[in-house]
């Protein structure tokens, strides 16, 4: 890991009271604010990547449905 004065920084502003509450749920999960912040975005942005697959999935499964359908044979009157 790279020594901090080495990793990518970026200031953010925080709307007010969002700080107090970032520090609340850090200390409850015993890491540092920054520590929270990573892990919030990290689980954010791997979540938006499992939606999108999942997505991709149901729509490969909608259009199998929509081709099983179409294949059907409806049962002929004699």
């Amino acid at each position: 890991m790279l020594d901090s004065r080495e990793q990518d920084k970026f200031v953010i502003r925080l709307p007010d009271g969002l700080r107090p509450q970032i520090a609340a749920t850090a200390r409850n999960n015993q890491r540092s604010m920054n520590g929270e912040i990573v892990i919030r975005l990290q689980r954010s942005l791997t979540q938006d990547h499992l939606r999108d697959e999942q997505e991709k999935i149901i729509s490969v499964l909608l259009k199998q449905i929509e081709d099983l359908e179409a294949r059907e044979v409806t049962p002929c009157s004699y």
